[in-house]
């Protein structure tokens, strides 16, 4: 790194980070996110019962994106996109307040949601 005399600074990198970027931000995308973390709210049979569920999450916390993931034959609502798992536990505990039992899980999370915060 060197520092101009006009207060630019100019980074002299290795032509191999650059590369190495690249592909992790292909594999990224093609693995449609990156690993981490999300709470995991409700675990049943039910469809309904599961989207009444995440109506009433999505009000009750209006700043977390909610998912509704289906695993034959159960219906899971996660909410969250976490990169770490202290992160996420931050946010589980606020959660365990209004939702007992809900617990982290991992999951490939949407880049996108994490870099907004």
């Amino acid at each position: 790194m060197s520092f101009g005399q006009n207060g630019q600074i100019t980074i002299d990198a290795e032509p191999r980070i650059d590369s190495l970027m690249k592909k992790q931000l292909e594999f990224n995308k093609d693995n449609h996110g990156i690993e981490g973390f999300r709470v995991q709210i409700h675990f049943g049979q039910n469809r309904e019962k599961a989207q009444q569920i995440r109506t009433k999450f999505s009000k009750d916390f209006t700043e977390l994106k909610t998912y509704l993931e289906y695993d034959s034959p159960y219906y899971k609502i996660r909410v969250g996109d976490f990169i770490t798992r202290l992160n996420a536990y931050k946010v589980q505990k606020e959660i365990s307040k209004k939702y007992v039992g809900a617990y982290i899980v991992p999951a490939i999370v949407d880049y996108e949601e994490v870099i907004k915060k």
